[in-house]
């Protein structure tokens, strides 16, 4: 659970956790916020990616368009393709660079070196390109701990993963 990162830990906060605080999911944004608010206090010191944030803003802008224009998620890309004014006066999405920037999370460099070594990563341990490369950056600068809902790190021993409870 989120709860059990210790206090003075450093983490990097996966795309998950910035999601789940700003759309309400039950069971699992209670946890999230609870966590953040912790950053927030400087209880936790927080580090993410520019790629993590994007990731966050995109499944925002999308959860905003499911629940505003009433549109199933299943095909939404291509719906949007076809019908633009989909994006028209959206804002929920804007509010995950602000997050960031009001925590004062650490947004750590993304450089050639490093999505060199998440190629290298991505095969070592089975994990898509931006998941390959969250861990090639907590590898860089030194952090174990990873606050994320994303089952995909699991099987990864160097790191220790934090999850929302699921109640």
């Amino acid at each position: 659970m989120l709860a059990d990162i210790p206090d003075g830990a450093d983490c990097f906060i996966d795309a998950t956790i910035f999601y789940y605080h700003l759309v309400h999911t039950p069971h699992l944004s209670d946890d999230c916020s609870d966590f953040l608010r912790r950053v927030e206090l400087k209880r936790v010191r927080g580090h993410t990616t520019p790629i993590a944030v994007s990731e966050a803003t995109h499944k925002v802008m999308f959860a905003e368009i499911v629940q505003r224009h009433a549109v199933d998620h299943k095909g939404l890309v291509a719906r949007i393709k076809r019908h633009p004014e989909l994006l028209d006066g959206l804002a929920d999405h804007k509010m995950v660079s602000a997050t960031v920037r009001a925590l004062d999370v650490r947004v750590e460099a993304v450089t050639l070196d490093v999505l060199a070594r998440a190629a290298e990563l991505s095969s070592q341990e089975r994990l898509l390109t931006n998941d390959a490369l969250t861990l090639a950056v907590m590898e860089t600068t030194n952090l174990t701990c990873l606050a994320t809902n994303d089952d995909d790190f699991d099987s990864v021993s160097a790191i220790t993963v934090f999850k929302p409870a699921r109640r």
